[in-house]
């Protein structure tokens, strides 16, 4: 089940709704908690049944380290509290490394050894790298004493809170769980339910409307890419646009749907493509896994105390591992690469770049992103090296290509209205990007007024209208 269907607007929403503040009428948070976790484990399994026994495992086993490495805590067992935390960190990983990097560090020993090691091509469980994450931060957080072990239902809420259960935001326990046990966030509030299906049609809009409509010229400029470069920089602004309003539409999402249930959802993106540098950039852009890979992965490696050079090293590799967390492909590996040796060179050159105009360090980032994401997007490393031809073949301007990338299969339009639509499109959805208040921006001037019920009802209907499509969130696959 995603949310940009109607089977979860028209009825599991609905339903979990109701039947949760029903329940803020019995004693006890209990039962409000426990319809929250079999509800989105419903909702997880849904998808494929099979899912459901790989996150009831990984939560039932991280729940038991949990309570052993508190029981030896308490009695002053460092070296055992200290193998219990080894012991996730393990199983964490290695959960993690087999079904989504099998395939991929075999074949790559296959490749260099020669050798014929039998690839699984095993099921993704959606959301593995989200869930694993969080529940891996609690382990840490739990043995440095930051935490405390609550009950299971508890715990098994804070894991499979649907609205971030499948692609994030990276959420942690405390500033969760703390909000689901304050009491004057039990019974139905509706300014914040106003407020969160304002934000969740908006997220809505931006999914179905916006990012479906782009992924169309993203699509047919990447499976083509031998063409000119007009085609070429419009397959890959379609791309940068079609992500960016997909991915910060599923958090808006989800954001909107936390403040139903009265919780407020870390915020992952702030404008991002507003960005200065690439530094910056990865401030604003999937906030949440920025924090994550800065205290479990920088910090750990010395972070910026052991001296400039190290420093320098240590967010190249944290980098390295966050394009290897997106996607088990070299592709993707390098373009962590890529945006590391960017922040590296920022460091670096530092004061320089402050003399330059805002709006070229801001154009300049934009362009840097941009091209990156070829690397993103493409099935490999071949395929990008194409479409990176394309974009410096200046002799070939490629008006037909340009067209092309309209073409759905269905209906036939001359090539200018064509190029006109597509560049008409990626205009506007631009100067959006640059210009309007974010989503969360906007939720904070949000009031409840004629207005407003206006706007939601017409952007809610219109996403209504395109639900027949068939789509999925790009961060589902990661």
């Amino acid at each position: 089940m995603v949310f940009s269907s109607y089977e979860f607007i028209f009825v599991f929403l609905p339903v979990i709704l109701l039947g949760y503040f029903l329940l803020s009428k019995t004693k006890t948070t209990f039962w409000q908690h426990l319809f929250l976790v079999v509800g989105s484990l419903f909702f997880y399994a849904y998808f494929n049944v099979y899912y459901l026994f790989i996150i009831l495992a990984s939560i039932v086993i991280n729940y038991f380290l949990s309570i052993q490495i508190k029981a030896v805590s308490v009695k002053n067992n460092t070296g055992k509290s200290r193998f219990f935390l080894i012991l996730g960190i393990v199983f964490n990983i290695g959960m993690l490394g087999y079904y989504k990097y099998y395939d991929f560090f075999i074949g790559n020993i296959n490749a260099v050894f020669q050798t014929s090691f039998h690839l699984k091509h095993l099921l993704l469980p959606l959301g593995i790298s989200f869930f694993t994450f969080q529940q891996f931060s609690f382990l840490i957080a739990i043995y440095n004493g930051e935490s405390k072990s609550e009950n299971f239902i508890e715990y098994a809420l804070f894991v499979s809170f649907f609205p971030q259960l499948v692609a994030g935001p990276i959420v942690l326990y405390d500033e969760m769980m703390p909000q689901f046990k304050d009491a004057s966030r039990r019974n139905i509030d509706y300014g914040n339910l106003a407020q969160g299906v304002y934000i969740f049609t908006i997220g809505l809009f931006k999914k179905i409307v916006i990012a479906d409509t782009v992924a169309l010229f993203a699509n047919n400029g990447f499976n083509d890419p031998a063409q000119g470069y007009l085609a070429a920089w419009a397959a890959v602004l379609a791309y940068t646009l079609q992500i960016y309003f997909d991915f910060s539409g599923y958090s808006d999402m989800a954001i909107g749907l936390g403040k139903m249930f009265n919780i407020n959802i870390p915020i992952n993106f702030r404008s991002p493509y507003k960005s200065k540098s690439v530094t910056e950039f990865w401030k604003r852009w999937h906030i949440t896994l920025g924090r994550a890979l800065g205290t479990y992965v920088y910090i750990p490696l010395g972070g910026n105390r052991k001296g400039r050079a190290r420093t320098y090293l240590n967010l190249f590799a944290t980098f390295i591992v966050s394009g290897l967390w997106h996607g088990a492909a070299w592709t993707f590996v390098l373009w962590g690469a890529f945006h590391g040796f960017f922040v590296v060179m920022e460091r670096i050159l530092g004061s320089l770049l402050e003399k330059i105009p805002n709006w070229i360090r801001m154009a300049a980032t934009f362009v840097i992103v941009s091209a990156l994401w070829v690397l993103f997007r493409a099935e490999s490393f071949a395929k990008a090296m194409e479409m990176y031809s394309s974009m410096i073949k200046f002799s070939t301007p490629g008006f037909s290509a340009l067209a092309g990338l309209a073409v759905d299969g269905l209906i036939g339009f001359p090539a200018m209205l064509n190029i006109a639509y597509v560049s008409g499109i990626l205009l506007i959805l631009t100067l959006i990007v640059f210009t309007s208040r974010n989503t969360i921006e906007k939720a904070g001037v949000f009031q409840t007024n004629t207005k407003n019920l206006i706007l939601t009802a017409a952007l809610f209907t219109i996403s209504v209208i395109h639900l027949s499509k068939e789509s999925i969130f790009i961060y589902f696959n990661f």
